[in-house]
């Protein structure tokens, strides 16, 4: 059997039909995870088009299936079958396969169950990687109750359909548990309410006693709404970041970046002043700055190409006669990746500023999310 696997290992052993060999990129991402590069997908997908031609085309390969990055090859013999990982090798030189063996009990593993074929007879169970840190969501984290339950419920109902009450598996989950924080005994759980096809109505949770009131509520005025607690950042999320180019700027005499390095923000709610009078506008963006702020400034220098847009208008009634004028920024808000919440916040600032330079359109949209 192969399937992609996102370790770098490979090791040329004697291969036996009983043995499971694992795909694996020499330099990429597992592309059935949902971070992967579409690239690697369609790059995979084409190397194994061609391989499974020539498998498929060997006399002793009895059964050769794949789906996505799955594949499970019979073969009559290990000759067979050698050859088999030789032209799946051969492939490309970035693809390469590795292989494990039943281990001193018989199973074998394969994803999160191990198998073994003893008098006929099949046998699965329950497998955890040796690799696996067996860390799940901690019983002290800032997360719901019924989160936590779920995470627990879902551990024992996983392994409990893979395989039959054993007590290596149960002693397993009990040490998984018992490393996360879990004890013994039961708990008082609640579920978030939800209304038949509800609006999602996403809160921060801060803790248990408010999201239960809050809840209580809800449910008691007959919201049409399904809420959702969103559990606090995690502190990997505080203190890292993978967007460093975000502090810096590669343009030198950068008309946006005098004090504060802003022009490759993504996710932002700014203000503009403008030099000229002192009128102020208020935008979001979910691009780079940058790019928001160049197309304020086309508007500017060219009002009669953006007949509709604020700043147009703003230099054809305020500016008319004079020179084009600059302009300050200054950030609001900044790392806003969902955009309701930074419409939310835009329309905030609007309602707290009352910016001149925006349009009456503009501001009627604005003050409606927080009317």
């Amino acid at each position: 059997m192969m399937f992609f696997d996102d370790r770098f290992l490979y090791q040329r052993i004697s291969v036996v039909p009983s043995q499971i060999r694992t795909l694996v990129f020499k330099n990429g991402k597992n592309p059935s995870q949902p971070g992967s590069s579409i690239v690697n997908f369609m790059f995979s997908s084409t190397a194994f088009k061609f391989a499974s031609v020539s498998v498929s085309s060997a006399k002793g390969i009895v059964l050769y299936k794949r789906y996505i990055d799955d594949v499970f090859v019979i073969g009559s013999s290990c000759a067979e079958l050698t050859e088999t990982l030789a032209n799946l090798n051969a492939v490309d030189e970035n693809i390469k396969f590795t292989i494990e063996e039943p281990g001193c009990d018989g199973f074998l593993p394969f994803l999160n169950t191990k198998v073994r074929i003893c008098d006929g007879t099949t046998e699965i169970r329950w497998y955890r990687k040796r690799s696996s840190k067996n860390i799940i969501l901690h019983s002290r984290s800032a997360h719901p109750t019924f989160m936590k339950v779920n995470v627990v419920r879902n551990l024992i109902k996983t392994s409990g359909r893979i395989t039959a009450s054993n007590s290596d598996v149960d002693e397993t989950i009990q040490s998984i548990l018992f490393d996360n924080g879990y004890n013994s005994g039961e708990i008082t759980t609640w579920r978030p309410h939800s209304a038949p096809d509800g609006i999602a109505l996403v809160l921060p949770y801060l803790n248990e006693h408010l999201a239960k009131r809050v809840n209580t509520i809800v449910k008691r005025s007959r919201l049409p709404v399904r809420l959702i607690f969103k559990p606090p950042p995690t502190l990997k999320e505080i203190l890292t970041s993978s967007r460093l180019y975000e502090n810096g700027c590669d343009e030198e005499g950068c008309r946006y970046c005098t004090d504060q390095k802003i022009c490759h923000l993504r996710g932002t709610v700014y203000m503009i002043k403008c030099k000229g009078c002192g009128q102020r506008y208020i935008g979001e963006s979910g691009r780079p700055l940058r790019k928001r702020l160049d197309e304020h400034r086309r508007a500017l220098i060219r009002p009669q190409a953006y007949p509709n847009n604020s700043f147009s208008r703003h230099r054809t009634n305020v500016h008319t006669r004079d020179s084009t004028p600059d302009f300050d920024v200054m950030v609001l808000h900044r790392h806003l990746e969902n955009t309701l919440h930074r419409k939310i916040l835009e329309a905030r600032e609007i309602k707290r500023y009352q910016p001149e330079i925006n349009n009456k359109e503009e501001l009627v949209e604005a003050l409606k999310l927080i009317a």
